[in-house]
């Protein structure tokens, strides 16, 4: 009889147990140790004070373009890579106006922490 109580117990307070241990997980942080690198910032006009119509960030590996309403109505954009570097990627962005272009050089970096966001405003 007490192993049958002793065992009704431990099934009772057993998922229990695992209700807690995953409340008390949380949301997954990001990995600083992958290579996936959101690229975003704000964007100057061109020369000509057009607004730009499309950001292209090129790397050694890869291209990513950010060709959105965001870029022309708010100067702002935001680009993805998955292919950077634990010591960062050099880069060339080239921003696209209407009748103009420029460039800005930099080197997209991993966040220390554990976000996956890097930050470059561009500008002529």
């Amino acid at each position: 009889m007490r192993n049958r109580l002793a065992i009704l117990a431990t099934a009772a307070v057993l998922p229990l147990t695992g209700l807690t241990s995953l409340a008390a997980a949380g949301p997954a942080a990001a990995d600083p140790n992958k290579a996936t690198v959101t690229v975003t910032g704000r964007v100057a006009d061109c020369e000509n004070d057009a607004s730009p119509v499309s950001v292209t960030i090129t790397t050694s590996k890869e291209a990513q373009t950010d060709d959105s309403g965001t870029v022309t109505s708010n100067n702002r954009y935001s680009v993805t890579f998955k292919n950077i570097a634990r010591k960062g990627r050099d880069a060339v962005a080239t921003v696209t106006c209407k009748d103009d272009s420029y460039t800005d050089n930099f080197r997209i970096m991993r966040p220390a922490d554990t976000s996956t966001t890097f930050t470059r405003n561009l500008e002529p």
